[in-house]
């Protein structure tokens, strides 16, 4: 090597600009062997972990609430306290179709004006204050439920958690984005996703737990508990260092310095280098959103992506997952299928499996395939499930029909709900991915409303009656679904967000996408090759 009067340095190719760096930082680089390693290598440390926990368990709220829900609903004194009688259909103590749309379908619109005020709340007050505002205002949804003197009440208190859950359901991820290195952010979001079903599971035990007692603490229990969530949850996020990203889109340079320096554990070059990175890509995006408007998702050249990436968030809706997740508990006890409640934390159990198990498939068969195969096994359950339902008085049918529902849970988080959650952000355009997202969001919770107040319609007797039969409405919509994804489902798997824009560009057919060489490609197997003859030219030296 040539000396150097100081100290011996190497020169490190960067990308943009060659960075030199001194002996013992190259070595850290390129690891002991001399290999090269990531640049994100050491990156993770405790407070890192700390934040991705405390953010992720953000979606506690979501999904205790959407889980407790239909098990709470599904109790006898609950009916008594807010229905005060029967289900004249039925003669059981169980919600009409008309007090299930109340308790379940109205509430979303709360969660759809929560993502709506997400954006202009994290971005005057970040991340951090948006989400520990939202869990001091969550104390009065908490506990208008828990203390509610009538149904009315008890649905305003159910709107104001939703209008919370809104919130953290939007501004949790796009902290996690923000803050894990980008070698890691697929599994540092995915923490959000277990979180959540974990969160179901719980309350579903619960639940399960308190149905026998013989008095209102059968359902005021599970609400109690959800009313302690915002605490904890604001105690253990008061510590976490605020988004170092959001610190620089308003200018504090030195606070999210610092802030990035406490939230990783490697070397002060890569420190530098992903700090200097993060500003590039801020005055970038300011230069591409300077005059994007919402309407623009809608141009000729946008359109495409933007029916994908709001369709599939939204059509996982259809697929008649309803009937095994929000309104598991009151569907089971429509059929008169065992215990209910046992089999609703059976059922959400199989989701939080499916959703753990995803993304080793989804790394390993891609996007695409994964989506359909997954898409054809939920279709095929529908159709068998539906089937059964013409059996009513066949107790091993309707057993069979419970089996199938926790199945499908599991195909359902394997792949559909997956994909809607990954598939949006990777083929938005950069210019108006935020626009994109609050769009997916959108369509997202408008489909959720409708979905909910049509089941109840569907199932309960006091309406159309259909039961388990409706599992063939959905197997309709799933045949649509399947058609639908094969034309307009890409296989992202691998590239980079410069392939995707060139891919859609060049509308190459999406059945084509997987073995469909860029120009971009092409250019980063050429700068790799040169970049591998450069560094072991400098190692030999």
């Amino acid at each position: 090597m040539v000396p150097h009067s100081e100290e011996q340095k190497v020169a490190v190719e960067d990308g943009h600009n060659p960075k030199v760096i001194t002996v013992e930082e190259s070595a850290a680089f390129t690891g002991d062997s001399g290999q090269a390693v990531s640049p994100d290598h050491g990156a993770i440390n405790v407070l890192l972990v700390l934040s991705c926990l405390a953010f992720g368990a953000a979606s506690f709220l979501f999904g205790y609430d959407d889980k407790v829900i239909s098990p709470v609903a599904a109790t006898e004194y609950f009916v008594k306290k807010f229905q005060g009688h029967p289900n004249p259909a039925s003669g059981k103590f169980a919600l009409t179709a008309r007090n299930q749309d109340l308790v379940f379908s109205v509430p979303l619109v709360g969660s759809v004006v929560g993502g709506l005020a997400t954006t202009p709340l994290s971005s005057r007050f970040g991340r951090k204050w948006t989400l520990l505002g939202s869990y001091c205002f969550s104390f009065l949804g908490s506990f208008l439920q828990l203390f509610a003197p009538n149904l009315a009440t008890f649905v305003i208190g159910r709107f104001a958690t939703d209008f919370v859950i809104g919130i953290a359901h939007t501004v949790a991820p796009l902290y996690l984005c923000e803050v894990v290195p980008t070698s890691m952010r697929g599994r540092g979001v995915s923490i959000y996703n277990i979180l959540n079903l974990l969160s179901g599971v719980v309350s579903t035990i619960i639940v399960n737990s308190t149905h026998n007692i013989n008095d209102s603490r059968s359902y005021q229990i599970p609400l109690a508990v959800q009313a302690g969530l915002p605490m904890l949850l604001l105690l253990l996020s008061l510590p976490i260092p605020e988004s170092p990203q959001w610190l620089v889109s308003k200018g504090r340079l030195e606070e999210a310095k610092h802030n990035l320096r406490r939230l990783r554990g490697y070397a002060t070059w890569q420190l530098e280098d992903e700090f200097r990175v993060i500003v590039l890509c801020e005055e970038n995006e300011r230069e591409l959103t300077a005059n994007v408007q919402f309407w623009h998702l809608f141009n000729r050249e946008n359109l495409r992506r933007t029916i994908t990436a709001g369709s599939f968030y939204s059509l996982n809706q259809i697929s008649g997952v309803i009937l095994s997740t929000t309104y598991t508990t009151v569907f089971l006890s429509q059929l008169g299928i065992g215990n209910a409640f046992v089999f609703t934390v059976i059922a959400s159990c199989c989701t939080l499996a499916g959703t753990i198990f995803s993304p080793m498939v989804i790394d390993i068969y891609g996007r695409r395939p994964t989506a359909l195969c997954g898409m054809v096994i939920l279709f095929v359950i529908d159709i068998v499930a539906g089937a059964l339902a013409f059996f009513p008085n066949n107790s091993n049918a309707l057993l069979t029909i419970a089996a199938l529902g926790f199945i499908f849970n599991f195909f359902w988080a394997t792949s559909f709900l997956s994909i809607s959650v990954l598939l949006p952000p990777e083929i938005a355009t950069p210019k108006l991915r935020s626009h994109t997202m609050a769009y997916t969001v959108a369509c997202a919770q408008t489909t959720a409303v409708i979905t909910t107040f049509a089941v109840p319609q569907l199932t309960d007797a006091s309406a159309a009656g259909l039961g388990a039969k409706t599992y063939l409405v959905f197997a309709g919509c799933m045949a649509c679904v399947i058609v639908w994804s094969f034309f307009l489902m890409p296989e992202t798997k691998g590239r980079t967000y410069a392939e995707i824009d060139e891919m859609y560009d060049k509308k190459v057919p999406m059945w084509r996408w997987s073995s469909f060489e860029t120009l971009t490609q092409a250019k980063q197997v050429t700068l790799m090759t040169e970049k591998l003859v450069g560094d072991s030219a400098v190692i030999a030296m």
